[in-house]
Parts: structure tokens; C-alpha cells; sequence
């Protein structure tokens, strides 16, 4: 989707995008995935609309600046880091209740 706004306007868009899923994601943390205020909606549903926004975002950047592959390899970097990270945290968990056994 080609977009008419410059590269500054885009990054100020993407800005405001990334407040608004911090803002999401802190509620889900709060208050459960499941949970829905009223003039909210559902806590998930709206982290799930938040993060297509910045997804709408950066296909707008990537038609203008760089390749959507560029983020694509990104992601697929991501997901190894990712998959490290959960490793390290099963070991400080098994670490954890070996050290509370005793």
C-alpha cells in the first residue's frame, strides 16, 4: 500500500503506533488478555488491532525506504533471539526450584 505521507510523518505515525501498543500490552499485564473495559474493548483484541497498525505502518515505510524482506529477515533473526531467550529462562527456572528444594 503506497502512502502518501513523507518518511518524517511515517516515523511519527510509527511512533505514536508503538505508545499505543505499550499502552495495550501493559493492560493485558494488568488487567488478563481476557479482560474488556467499557469504551476499551477486549484487552487481546486490542493489542491484536494495535500491532496491524504498526505492521500498516511499516509496509507504508517499506514501499518507500526499504524491501519487506528486510523486515522479514528481521523477524525470522527475531525468533532465533526469541527461542534463546525462552531457553535461558527454563534454566533459571529449573535453577530456581533446585535451589528451593534445598
Amino acid at each position: 500500500m503506497r502512502s502518501n505521507l513523507t518518511r518524517e510523518e511515517l516515523l511519527i505515525v510509527l511512533i505514536e503506533e508503538c505508545g499505543e501498543v505499550i499502552q495495550a500490552a501493559t493492560k493485558c499485564l494488568r488487567f488478563g488478555f481476557g479482560h474488556e473495559e467499557p469504551g476499551y474493548g477486549i484487552n487481546h483484541v486490542q493489542l491484536a488491532k494495535e500491532l496491524g497498525d504498526i505492521l500498516g505502518v511499516a509496509d507504508g515505510l517499506a514501499d518507500q525506504f526499504f524491501s519487506m524482506r528486510d523486515i522479514d529477515a528481521m523477524m525470522k533473526n527475531r525468533a532465533g533471539k526469541l527461542a534463546k531467550v525462552e531457553q535461558m529462562n527454563s534454566t533459571v527456572q529449573e535453577r530456581n526450584r533446585v535451589a528451593l528444594r534445598g
